[in-house]
């Protein structure tokens, strides 16, 4: 008796603290890489969002003028993403209205497509005429959305937004056209 007594006082083994100690580690990488999928998917959240701000406002440019208002001649020329980080691999964010930018008067001002914070992707809009040759996107070989390479039946717009969300040196890839509501994406979580 005298035995359970004094055992009930001596308190935790370093057996029983240890596996206290991998159970919390093990809780708390959990949440890291919770957290981190969330954070990531918030800034997935913003491309998302803007490539349907942009496919409205290219849906009422057609409604005016009956052509598709594009940035560039092709989606993977880098010149004009929109809004330009410094550098695209890093996580920085750029404010929208950014008027040093050479496309802003051409495209993106008319377009009237605007963000309430700065953002992190940058954004570029291809288009084209009907007979047109839709845009080849060599981040997206294998997508079924478009006539790639041949002729568009109609006027056609392409929009694409990449970033480096990591800064790992890698891009997040997003991308639509008028002939789809989808928005494809391709490493959206880097």
């Amino acid at each position: 008796m005298f035995r359970a007594a004094n055992r009930s006082k001596r308190g935790f083994t370093l057996v029983e603290l240890m596996a206290v100690v991998v159970i919390v580690g093990i809780l708390s990488t959990l949440a890291v890489y919770g957290v981190r999928k969330y954070v990531f998917s918030t800034k997935t959240t913003e491309a998302i969002h803007m490539i349907g701000s942009i496919k409205s406002a290219e849906e009422s440019y057609k409604s005016e003028t009956f052509k598709y208002l594009g940035a560039s001649s092709g989606i993977d020329s880098s010149d004009h993403y929109y809004p330009r980080h410094k550098d695209p691999k890093t996580q920085s964010k750029a404010d929208w209205t950014n008027t040093d930018h050479g496309d802003y008067s051409s495209v993106w001002g008319p377009l009237g497509v605007t963000s309430d914070s700065p953002v992190i992707f940058e954004y570029v809009i291809v288009a084209g005429a009907p007979g047109g040759a839709f845009p080849t996107i060599s981040d997206f070989p294998n997508i079924n959305w478009g006539p790639q390479g041949a002729s568009a039946p109609g006027p056609w717009y392409v929009v694409a937004a990449r970033a480096d969300q990591n800064g790992d040196g890698t891009m997040s890839c997003f991308v639509s056209s008028n002939l789809t509501g989808e928005i494809f994406s391709i490493r959206d979580d880097e």
